[in-house]
């Protein structure tokens, strides 16, 4: 029995005991008349009211009382499911005693939505970036704002433009291009402000088998200043690459490139690529006339150095009213940086020097050269 069990027997025990005392004298006449028995009566109150308030703190503290544990002599200790089953059902049964049917145990993926923008339930191989090891297409969708400065003497460029080829992920279909190129220069020829690429094409490119690619496309286009007939800037472009799959290292690389410009009608396309899967970090596309190396030093960053063929030619008008056709013609060594993440384009920041710059006409004009140049550029590829 507690502390409050035994203080409560003891408060009983004396309410009794005044009660006899009080009843042995009054029968010894120890107290006369009514105001004994106006005592009498409140101490019996008094002692009733403490006797039921022991009993009722007693009560509590017993509906309180923490589950002992059994001891060595007790019955076999309930399993925590066996205790929860005997459980007395009463309808205001304490809430940790209730067993929550409607939470799954494991929560679908489908369910699942976003965390800061960050789709759930992807699967860990498909937030990496996929990186090409194959070298299985010669051409793809690019385009282009790029800055060469030039005036007085020298000659500028002011770039807006795309090439009319399919996605990296696109097998064959229809692809269409529009550029601008804003002029700055020279003085020596009065060239219009500006001139304008129209193109539009087929491309198809696929595996045959494990060991052969190929990427063929033809695009048919008007490159002028749409100043007068451009009847003459109709050009039509294509090419015709295939590539062997010696190894998963080297991808030999053989085609022709068709430009239909006055100073290249037609490049071949010859060279090799290689990419080790123990060094992954490397790759090599020593392919003319677009060579290639590059280094990824991060998952979505790679840096590389690159060469190509700039130019083309464009039906323009010269002053009074004298239509001619010109040729611009250029070198590029560039050093780029690559940015690739999932799901986005892959945007590149190019440095370039510029080399070997000429421009000529068609209709007899003397040919002007150009000293070197810089030439600074942003492309997305995707």
């Amino acid at each position: 029995m507690n502390l409050v069990a035994k203080s409560a027997c003891s408060v009983s025990l004396c309410g009794i005991g005044s009660l006899s005392v009080l009843r042995k004298a009054h029968d010894q006449t120890i107290c006369k008349g009514n105001a004994c028995l106006a005592i009498t009566i409140l101490i019996g109150l008094l002692s009733i009211g403490l006797l039921s308030t022991a009993a009722t703190a007693q009560d509590a503290i017993l509906e309180s009382r923490p589950l002992s544990l059994p001891g060595p002599t007790s019955s076999p200790q309930l399993s925590s499911d066996e205790f929860l089953n005997q459980a007395p059902s009463q309808d205001n049964e304490p809430s940790w005693l209730e067993i929550r049917k409607d939470i799954p145990e494991e929560i679908p993926s489908d369910s699942l939505r976003t965390i800061d923008g960050a789709e759930m339930g992807i699967s860990p191989m498909e937030m990496l970036v996929t990186k090409r090891t194959r070298y299985d297409l010669y051409r793809q969708r690019e385009s282009t704002f790029g800055y060469m400065p030039g005036d007085g003497d020298q000659f500028g460029w002011l770039d807006f433009d795309n090439t009319p080829y399919l996605g990296e992920h696109d097998k064959s279909g229809l692809a269409a291009s529009v550029g601008l190129h804003l002029l700055s220069g020279p003085n020596v020829v009065p060239l219009p402000p500006r001139l304008w690429d129209f193109a539009m094409g087929y491309q198809k490119r696929d595996s045959l088998g494990q060991i052969l690619s190929y990427d063929v496309a033809a695009n048919v286009g008007i490159y002028s200043d749409f100043e007068d007939s451009a009847r003459d800037g109709v050009r039509v472009l294509g090419h015709a690459v295939g590539m062997l799959h010696a190894n998963e290292s080297l991808d030999c690389v053989f085609g022709v490139d068709y430009l239909d410009r006055d100073d290249y009608r037609l490049l071949p396309v010859i060279g090799y690529a290689w990419h080790s899967p123990e060094n992954p970090a490397w790759r090599i596309e020593a392919v003319f006339p677009r060579p290639r190396l590059e280094y990824s030093a991060e998952d979505f960053r790679t840096f590389y150095l690159a060469g190509s063929l700039g130019g083309g030619t464009w039906d323009i008008e010269m002053p009074n009213d004298i239509n001619e056709v010109m040729t611009y013609r250029d070198f590029r060594l560039l050093f780029g940086i690559e940015t690739h993440m999932p799901k986005h384009p892959r945007s590149s920041v190019e440095l370039g020097w510029v080399f070997g710059r000429k421009l000529e006409f068609r209709n007899g004009l003397a040919p002007s050269e150009f000293s070197d140049a810089f030439l600074i550029q942003w492309i997305t590829r995707n």
